[in-house]
């Protein structure tokens, strides 16, 4: 978690979040769509599921792949008109509320809405990093801060020192930088020759301390995703709250 909120994130929204029923969604399906609206806050049980935006120009840039116990579909809480598209990178299974659900239960239990305003402010400093990082940092530099984030906020440790993410296509890593699949499959190239990741079709090992500090070389520091010029953050591990 970005140290900015260490202080103040106190609360687990899965803590306080009423259990329902499961739906499973196939790889590569459409959850919700501007075509297609969402009208429930969705939490991600199993799987992987991508939330991306698309450009008057056609171009889609991922905003975040959320794993399992993050939540997203925000914007029904606000009334919102989704602008977003979600899909499945993975089989995914979610269990969902409906607004007034939501609402409902923050009636009885004040403290979910605490926590629900907590991670959703989490959220969008995390997500205004990572535009900053888009505007101030070139491809190579953006490409390896991605990584060092999906592996912090995807990625289980291995005994090696390096981070394991299940695996995810150039493409869509292109879309979570903004460039082009060419660019991505070229950095990466270069970085698993440096020794900084290897893949496979089935997994990416990120050996993120090498990573961070070959980024900590070039003055960028990375937290929570993105960078800064600061002393560097960590984003918080969930509770681990199962459904």
């Amino acid at each position: 978690m970005d140290r900015r909120l260490d202080t103040l994130v106190t609360e687990d929204a899965l803590t306080y979040l009423p259990r329902k029923s499961v739906q499973e969604f196939a790889k590569g399906r459409v959850i919700y769509s501007p075509q297609t609206p969402s009208d429930k806050l969705h939490l991600v049980v199993l799987g992987r599921v991508k939330v991306s935006t698309k450009a008057e120009d056609g171009a889609e840039t991922i905003s975040r792949i959320i794993c399992p116990e993050g939540l997203f579909g925000e914007s029904v809480l606000v009334g919102g008109r989704e602008s977003e598209t979600a899909v499945a990178l993975d089989t995914a299974t979610l269990m969902s509320w409906t607004r007034a659900e939501i609402e409902q239960h923050i009636e009885r239990e004040p403290k979910l809405g605490i926590a629900l305003t907590q991670y959703l402010i989490h959220q969008c400093i995390a997500l205004q990093e990572r535009i900053e990082s888009m505007a101030v940092y070139k491809t190579p530099e953006r490409v390896m801060l991605a990584l060092c984030q999906l592996a912090h906020s995807l990625g289980t440790p291995l005994p090696d020192g390096s981070t394991r993410i299940g695996s995810l296509t150039h493409h869509t890593i292109a879309e979570y930088v903004g460039t082009s699949r060419e660019i991505v499959t070229f950095q990466m190239n270069r970085l698993r020759k440096l020794g900084l990741i290897r893949y496979t079709r089935r997994y990416i090992d990120i050996y993120t301390r090498a990573l961070e500090e070959l980024l900590r070389q070039q003055g960028i520091y990375f937290r929570s995703g993105a960078a800064s010029q600061d002393t560097p953050g960590r984003l918080a591990a969930s509770s681990g709250t199962t459904v």
